[in-house]
């Protein structure tokens, strides 16, 4: 597979973004963070760095140019410590994506592509960033996004903003939407006018 980066895109497409944030949705609300304390950015970052692992149902609509309806698929998506990746698609049709390291794989119909993310500098770059957060390393996400957490710990939505590079070319802003300790969307919009939208479901005791 090396030497096709848009490949590499478009498999990272709504699996890395879809299961990192994942985590906002069971961590927004840590141990020895009370509810009357001011909601930022730290204490969303705090909650993110303290994050377990987590697994959740998925659906997923991707609004085209080229089509007139969405394409919807539905699922799961788990994480495995420290930094296995799954997205587990169910329907239309049953794939799994795994991001294990620097390793993407992609098993359909009983065949298993691979991919470098070494050899795709932009793409291990974009996969660095969102895993900042899962460490809540807020620096680390600045170094490609900018980050807009706006509204109260009830109804809160978190805007990503590439800064620019390749990332930029590719991506306009990811938005995640939430109450509380759970995700409810996450609005991921290209720049060809292409976007998906996902809702997410944690799965109890995950």
């Amino acid at each position: 597979m090396t030497g096709r980066p848009v490949m590499a895109w478009s498999w990272l497409r709504g699996f890395v973004l879809g299961w990192a944030l994942i985590l906002v949705a069971g961590t927004l609300a840590p141990a020895g963070v009370q509810a009357d304390e001011p909601w930022n950015i730290d204490v969303l970052m705090q909650g993110l760095a303290a994050h377990q692992p987590r697994q959740a149902d998925y659906t997923e609509e991707k609004y085209l140019g080229v089509l007139d309806t969405p394409l919807v698929s539905s699922g799961t998506l788990t994480y495995r410590a420290p930094d296995t990746l799954e997205k587990r698609t169910v329907s239309p049709r049953p794939a799994v994506m795994t991001l294990s390291g620097q390793t993407l794989s992609v098993t359909e119909d009983q065949h298993t592509q691979t991919l470098d993310l070494t050899a795709h500098p932009d793409a291990a770059a974009y996969v660095d960033s969102l895993r900042g957060l899962l460490s809540g390393n807020l620096a680390l996400l600045k170094r490609f996004f900018s980050l807009q957490l706006t509204g109260d710990r009830d109804h809160w939505t978190l805007v990503l903003r590439p800064s620019g590079g390749r990332i930029g070319s590719l991506i306009d802003s990811i938005s995640v939407t939430g109450s509380g300790h759970f995700m409810r969307t996450l609005e991921y919009d290209q720049s060809d006018g292409d976007r998906s939208v996902m809702t997410i479901k944690p799965k109890a005791h995950s």
